[in-house]
């Protein structure tokens, strides 16, 4: 009996462990995704570091923003709704201004994404996007 309660005891005491150890592995895994959207679609006005010099970056009207000090201008964590919206600008939000990045939920719409529906591809793009926006931004600098 008592080996009994002690297989359990161990089997409580390792799904506790391994829960918390998922979470951040999913996020890690996800942001990973977002950087690799990031550096095929973003890079090139955003710079491979986010830091807004990108080799497209002279030529653009406003220069592109710096991605890493999201964080300083809308708070930390950074706002799900408010970010995705922004990249994804098929809605105008009034609050940005003009739009001189491109309509990336349009873009994102024509590309297929393991079977999902183009607004839940969009949307698991921009989340991912999202993901590694969080990871870059500079705290406390």
């Amino acid at each position: 009996m008592r080996g009994r309660w002690a297989l359990i005891a161990v089997g409580v005491l390792a799904l506790a462990v391994a829960r918390p150890l998922a979470a951040p592995r999913a996020a890690q895994e996800e942001a990973a995704r977002g950087r690799t959207d990031y550096l095929r679609y973003c890079a090139s006005c955003h710079g491979t570091t986010g830091d807004g010099r990108g080799p497209v970056a002279s030529v653009l009207r406003r220069p592109p923003a710096d991605l890493r000090r999201l964080g300083e201008r809308y708070g930390t964590p950074l706002p799900s709704d408010r970010i995705v919206a922004f990249i994804d600008g098929r809605e105008r939000v009034a609050a940005h201004g003009e739009r001189d990045m491109p309509v990336w939920g349009e873009r994102f719409d024509s590309i297929e994404i393991n079977g999902r529906t183009p607004d839940e591809a969009v949307r698991e793009r921009l989340t991912a996007l999202l993901a590694y926006l969080r990871t870059i931004q500079r705290r406390g600098e």
